[in-house]
């Protein structure tokens, strides 16, 4: 027999980790693309030979584009094109989607603060008074 140095019912079992999951966007189509190249209603001149080409919310709301991309159609918020005039081509294709799956992607972190440093700001803002004052 052998003698442990701690009985069985004290050992725990060993924590499984958890890979963190990579939460994945898919690419804008190329249905997608030739859309906003089509009707593209909203273009700024970015300089640089550039333009950014977008739809407009009024003209996303169009049965024939919605019925053309099908479900891809909410997508036209988020998918921006900047064109080289120059060359004639896509410069660049922004995305601006937030990957699904992802709570609050562009909320700020938030904190409280304690007691301690609650009572050090009061404290700093009645030193800034009294510097103030006097």
């Amino acid at each position: 027999m052998t003698i442990l140095p701690y009985p069985k019912s004290r050992r725990r079992p060993a924590k499984q980790k958890v890979a963190p999951v990579a939460v994945v966007v898919a690419p804008p189509s190329g249905t997608l693309l030739n859309a906003i190249l089509s009707y593209a209603d909203i273009s700024e001149d970015i300089g640089g030979g550039l333009t950014l080409l977008r739809v407009s919310a009024k003209r996303m709301d169009d049965p024939v584009i919605t019925q053309s991309l099908g479900r891809e159609a909410a997508r036209l918020a988020d998918v921006s094109i900047l064109w080289n005039d120059d060359e004639s081509e896509i410069h660049t294709v922004l995305d601006a989607a937030i990957p699904s799956g992802v709570e609050d992607f562009w909320a700020e972190p938030q904190f409280e603060l304690t007691d301690l440093a609650m009572a050090y700001l009061d404290e700093m803002l009645e030193t800034e008074a009294r510097a103030k004052a006097g």
